[in-house]
């Protein structure tokens, strides 16, 4: 009888390991929500876009989608497998991912589902950076082998009467990362955490823009520029300049960003109402070809408005017009 009770607690000990085990081995196979076919239904509509990467190298940004959920439930009105290149859609541009009826609610959470092996056409890789000569860097998490990523967000109501219309814009210059391997400059997403917030999603329709003209600008001279937004007061140069977190990353708390054109344009879209502060700064290349570009200075501008107080309405444009006085350093 002694015998048999250990045995007993063995066999028990074991159980609970191989369930825990199970359960572990399982942890990314989340299973979809169901929704309630006699519920109320509201029309939603998803879109992409994208923040700029600040590196001459990336030609291309491309993600292949399999699925995307909204608080667990499938949105059926998204077709996968579809691969998109998020490095094309800048300055407003933007991409509907699809559009259709959810269960009407209120809900605070996107999932996008990645195929990190073959794209839409079952090419390989499925997620990657494309070079400028014309090579593919596979794209996958850092540290991490799940191939979804929760996007938690402000709760937002899709009713029976109208259409929620969100945007998640990403924001590459955050996302990617590099690093060498066989003297050579290779890419990948940044770590989970760090993914989740280099992206944000808002409702397009409460959303506005900053957009303007820097004259005298000339980027043979000055470098490439970028403007930074962030909310007003947040902005800390000592912080911002310096790399944050696992990934090292600059700029970490810009809300947004945009690079400035050959003719001195940009526009930062999709905005939420508030009060903002843009900064300007401008990088150069060290010349090596497997260096990315590095932060130079900041421009000291002028212009027709406060750039540390700019009020952002609904489907309003705030436009400046600005002129380089100068440099400030580091």
């Amino acid at each position: 009888m002694k015998t048999n009770k250990f045995l007993t607690l063995a066999l028990a000990v074991m159980g609970a390991g191989m369930i825990q085990w199970s359960c572990s081995k399982n942890e990314d196979s989340i299973e979809p929500v169901q929704q309630d076919p006699n519920a109320p239904k509201g029309q939603v509509r998803i879109g992409v876009t994208d923040a700029p990467i600040d590196n001459a190298e990336v030609k291309g940004a491309f993600v292949t989608i399999t699925e995307v959920r909204v608080d667990g439930r499938v949105f059926d009105a998204f077709k996968g497998p579809k691969t998109v290149n998020i490095a094309e859609l800048n300055n407003g541009n933007f991409l509907t991912l699809g559009e259709g009826q959810l269960q009407a609610g209120t809900y605070s959470k996107l999932t996008f589902f990645f195929d990190y092996e073959k794209d839409a056409m079952g090419n390989a890789p499925g997620s990657y950076i494309l070079k400028a000569d014309g090579t593919k860097s596979k794209l996958v998490i850092s540290g991490n082998a799940r191939n979804y990523l929760d996007l938690n967000t402000k709760p937002f109501t899709i009713s029976q009467d109208g259409t929620t219309d969100l945007m998640v814009d990403f924001d590459l210059r955050k996302a990617i990362k590099t690093f060498n391997e066989n003297a050579q400059k290779q890419y990948s997403f940044v770590t989970y955490g760090e993914l989740q917030s280099s992206i944000r999603v808002v409702n397009k329709t409460a959303t506005g823009t900053i957009s303007g003209q820097v004259s005298g600008y000339n980027a043979a001279t000055m470098g490439n520029v970028v403007a930074f937004v962030y909310k007003k007061g947040e902005f800390n140069q000592n912080v911002e300049t310096k790399g944050q977190g696992e990934s090292s990353v600059e700029f970490k708390n810009a809300v947004s960003s945009a690079k400035v054109d050959a003719a001195g344009n940009f526009k930062v879209s999709f905005l939420e109402e508030g009060d903002y502060e843009i900064h300007f700064a401008s990088f150069k290349s060290s010349g090596d070809a497997n260096s990315s570009v590095a932060l130079n200075s900041f421009l000291n501008l002028s212009g027709n408005l406060d750039l540390t107080k700019l009020s952002v309405k609904s489907s309003t444009e705030v436009r400046l017009s600005l002129s380089i006085k100068g440099f400030l350093g580091l």
